[in-house]
């Protein structure tokens, strides 16, 4: 007979749950409307607003109630009722990741609040705006816009607000690796702390700055603690003011500290503690959740329990299938049966895993080719409506000015004849421009292909597992950065350095002892401020890889050199392979190399009036010389 495992039922019950579990408090407000004045009843609106999206984080319903308060001050006249309106219903688009919808409305109140100096509405904005733009990764606007904050609150002395400014940018300086910045404003906002009494907000401080402490853990262990005393104050003010819809997300913030620290027993007591807010879950939470209780069974050398655990997850995945989850899920069956030597399980698992992270990366890849296109497409349609607009301009002169219609034609024939070919040379442009982004988002798939080969190779050997993960880390970054150059033409010196080594430390992974590397930078450089065209350099790196060290018998080496020079930056890429040699095949420098960096060289001359170029020659009969010249692009 089946046997339903204790987990089934809970997550029935959890899939079961048709309508959100809300506190008095919403009814009492929803009570308080009748026989209130219509200012007041705005306020009211304003408030479940509020409510709904703060302590239940449900976006439609924040919506719902700010669109009443938007009507109903329009109706009243009440300016300052419409613009708090406004400020809910882009907070609301926010919950539901509308990103683009919250912050142009966010930009339509800053307008209107800097017209009449309201600084506390001012300060709202620039918030939330902050929040859009790290969210879309944008982290120069979002620091920015918390300046911008922080600059508001201190003229109207808001120290709720500005507490949240430089917990945020603590944050954010945190993702950006700067610890000593982002230590200055975590101990800012720690100190004003105390002056904070909006209980949702300084529970929103606390769980940033122990995911602040958390990050830095990773460099100084002591931070752990720090981040496990914020977290324990935030589940405080959980239980306290009844924001349950955070209970279950910091339980897991603190296992994973308590996980982090080695001590397994006191992670798993929070996992379950973490049930206790089971009514408030998404389904990709109770996965997490499962996922977590496997994780801590398993360092507890407890691994049926752990594997029980993962097959609650693969029942959730049933109902709300997730590749990324599921991948996840894979990557856990693998590791934890071979563990405990059920290599049928694992290979089961590892063939699984393999397979979602082909095709996540092959969906990844056709998302960014496709919105390239649609980019391109809609350029088209616009220059196409613009076209017809100024021929509907011509037909619409007047007879009565006759002479003036045609004079006016001729001089819209020129006009039109002019920008036509403008039109023409743009067009040639955005195409070439849009061929090498396209170019440049596909990486040599043998090269793809080669290293997962040998990264699973080399993962058979249970003596490599740490070296496997330093080499999937290292791919991983190589893939991202490859897609992210389809979308940012220019990087750091320092980013694209760290995707050389990189690339070139799996490239020594496929062909092991064949060569060394070496990148050297002049000291008049700053690497994380002059920026040049991203993955300009690999074609070259690859092509003396795969063709320059392919019949040498001695080892082989890459220089990159990076120096500044009569206001441009010069890099030299040189190798000691075979060279050009005497042989016809190896005469031309492979053309495909050249002619995308020849192309691209192109673009960023149009875009910067440069004069960049490059040379390829035989290096003095031991290799070859790359000699490439850019202006010099800062930041």
């Amino acid at each position: 007979m089946f046997k339903v495992k204790p987990q089934t039922y809970l997550l029935l019950f959890f899939l079961c749950i048709t309508s959100f579990i809300y506190s008095q408090d919403i009814a009492d407000l929803k009570n308080e409307l009748a026989g209130k004045n219509e200012k007041d009843k705005i306020e009211t609106y304003l408030k479940i607003a509020n409510l709904f999206s703060d302590k239940y984080a449900k976006s439609d319903s924040t919506l719902y109630y700010a669109n009443i308060a938007y009507k109903l001050s329009e109706k009243n006249n009440y300016t300052k009722g419409q613009q708090k309106a406004l400020l809910n219903i882009a907070i609301a688009f926010q919950g539901k990741n509308n990103y683009d919808t919250s912050t142009l409305i966010l930009k339509q109140v800053l307008v209107n609040a800097e017209t009449v100096n309201d600084f506390e509405l001012i300060g709202e904005v620039k918030l939330n705006l902050g929040l859009n733009y790290r969210r879309t990764n944008n982290m120069k606007a979002a620091t920015a816009s918390y300046l911008d904050a922080i600059s508001a609150f201190e003229k109207v002395k808001n120290y709720t607000g500005l507490c949240l400014a430089n917990s945020r940018l603590a944050g954010i300086f945190t993702l950006e690796k700067q610890s000593d910045v982002a230590l200055l404003y975590g101990r800012k906002a720690k100190a004003l702390l105390a002056k904070v009494n909006h209980p949702f907000s300084k529970l929103t401080i606390l769980s940033g700055l122990s995911g602040m402490y958390i990050q830095l853990a990773a460099e100084n262990k002591i931070f752990t603690d720090s981040s496990i005393v914020c977290a324990k104050m935030a589940l405080d003010l959980v239980d306290q003011y009844k924001y349950y819809t955070k209970g279950n997300q910091i339980c897991i913030s603190i296992s994973n500290a308590y996980t982090y620290k080695g001590d397994y027993n006191e992670a798993l007591k929070y996992v379950k503690l973490s049930m206790n807010y089971k009514e408030f879950l998404f389904p990709s939470e109770i996965i997490m959740s499962y996922m977590n209780f496997s994780d801590c069974y398993f360092l507890l050398k407890q691994y049926n329990q752990s594997l029980l655990y993962l097959d609650s997850v693969r029942f959730v995945l049933r109902y709300a299938y997730d590749p990324y989850y599921d991948m996840l899920m894979c990557e856990r069956i693998y590791a934890y049966n071979k563990e405990i030597g059920n290599f049928e399980k694992a290979l089961e698992g590892k063939e699984r895993h393999s397979f979602l992270t082909d095709s996540l990366f092959t969906i990844e890849k056709a998302a960014a080719i496709n919105e390239l296109e649609q980019k391109y497409n809609r350029s088209e349609n616009d220059k196409k409506i613009n076209d017809l607009n100024k021929e509907n301009e011509i037909t619409a002169l007047n007879v009565k000015f006759l002479i003036v219609g045609i004079l006016a034609t001729i001089l819209a024939i020129i006009i039109i004849v002019f920008f036509y070919r403008q039109s023409l040379l743009k067009n040639k442009f955005t195409s070439l421009e849009t061929q090498q982004r396209l170019n440049r988002a596909r990486m040599d798939p043998h090269f793809v292909f080669n290293a997962l080969s040998s990264i699973q190779t080399l993962s058979m050997d249970k003596e490599n597992s740490g070296r496997v993960s330093q080499l999937i880390s290292q791919f991983s970054k190589i893939m991202r950065q490859s897609l992210e150059s389809t979308y940012d033409e220019l990087t750091t010196i320092e980013e694209e350095i760290d995707f050389l080594n990189n690339y070139l430390n799996i490239q020594k992974m496929r062909f092991p002892n064949k060569f060394d590397h070496e990148i050297k930078v002049d000291e008049s450089i700053e690497q994380n401020e002059l920026k040049v065209p991203g993955m300009l350099l690999q074609p070259f790196i690859e092509n003396s890889v795969e063709h320059g060290f392919k019949n040498i018998d001695h080892r082989g080496k890459i220089e990159i050199v990076f120096l500044k020079e009569n206001d441009q930056l010069k890099i030299t890429i040189s190798d000691n392979g075979e060279g050009f040699g005497t042989n016809s095949s190896t005469k031309q420098y492979p053309s495909r190399a050249t002619q995308i960096i020849t192309d691209r060289l192109f673009i960023l001359n149009k875009q910067h009036r440069s004069k960049a170029s490059f040379e390829i020659k035989d290096n003095k009969g031991k290799g070859v010389m790359v000699l490439i010249s850019l202006p010099l692009i800062y930041d």
